[in-house]
């Protein structure tokens, strides 16, 4: 818990487990607020206080609003608020990505978008009623967090039945390793590699490689923001990269830090954030594959 914000994750309930990955209430009441988002997993986030933009590497995107979504970032993107900010979400799945927004994720990745453009223009009348709620203090953030698993529960479409296999596997394969190998992710497929890299792209936003270069780096700044890095920990970062030189460049490209500097003190959610708690669920999906 960081003494300039708080954050809560929540298990979803039972029947969204293969959907959502965890619901979140996230408070900052600064004024003036710049950090950091990994944008490692598809959101959807309701948006009851706070205004403020995101810096793309070729564009700025804002940030108001009630509710918005996103589908990854390929790298760490930077932003300001003018706070409060608060936020109420849904860390999804790639299926639940798949289900709730319909399209595939790789032509929405890189970028913030209204909602209303992938769910409905229902959703809009929801968010405003829900935070609404939650400002006048008709509900707290957990209650809000239980809100909106209510509301998108109904919502999730079927995704093609042949596809799910592989999103299963594909999850499997990322949670499996902190180096995956494409290989066993083939090999594990009842697809071509081609057919099997294609589905992955769709439903996880990038490549296998890109994908498993990212999540790479991701945990390896994560162990490493950790107070005391574990001989199993630094074993595994040492397997994972060539050299030490190739990990702080792989760092470096997709958090924006060199490992000395994660998470720094001028940017604390996105050291909490680099904890991935609400990517521990995808260890659940190695029995899949066992």
């Amino acid at each position: 818990m960081s003494p300039q914000f708080h954050l809560e994750y929540f298990d979803p309930p039972p029947e969204l487990s293969r959907h959502v990955l965890a619901l979140f209430y996230f408070a900052w009441d600064e004024d003036d607020i710049s950090d950091r988002h990994p944008g490692a997993l598809p959101q959807i986030v309701l948006f009851p206080h706070g205004k403020g933009q995101m810096q793309f590497d070729d564009r700025v995107e804002p940030v108001q609003g009630e509710v918005h979504m996103l589908a990854g970032f390929e790298k760490a993107v930077p932003f300001t608020m003018e706070g409060p900010w608060h936020a109420i979400g849904a860390s999804l799945s790639p299926l639940g990505w798949a289900a709730l927004a319909r399209q595939p994720a790789n032509k929405h990745y890189n970028t913030l978008i209204p909602a209303d453009e992938l769910v409905g223009s229902d959703v809009n009348a929801f968010a405003k009623e829900t935070n609404e709620r939650y400002r006048t203090g008709d509900l707290t953030g957990a209650e809000a967090c239980n809100v909106l698993a209510d509301w998108i529960a109904p919502r999730f479409e079927p995704v093609p039945e042949e596809h799910v296999p592989i999103i299963e596997q594909g999850l499997y394969w990322l949670s499996s390793s902190l180096n995956p190998d494409i290989d066993v992710l083939v090999a594990g497929s009842p697809y071509s590699r081609r057919q099997t890299e294609r589905l992955i792209t769709r439903y996880f936003g990038l490549t296998p490689r890109a994908l498993a270069r990212k999540f790479r780096a991701i945990r390896a700044a994560n162990l490493l923001a950790q107070p005391e890095l574990t001989d199993e920990g630094e074993a595994e970062i040492a397997a994972a990269f060539y050299d030490q030189p190739h990990m702080i460049r792989e760092i470096r490209r997709h958090c924006g830090y060199t490992p000395t500097r994660l998470g720094g003190p001028k940017e604390p959610l996105f050291q909490t954030l680099l904890r991935m708690k609400n990517l521990d669920r995808l260890k659940e999906f190695r029995s899949i594959g066992e």
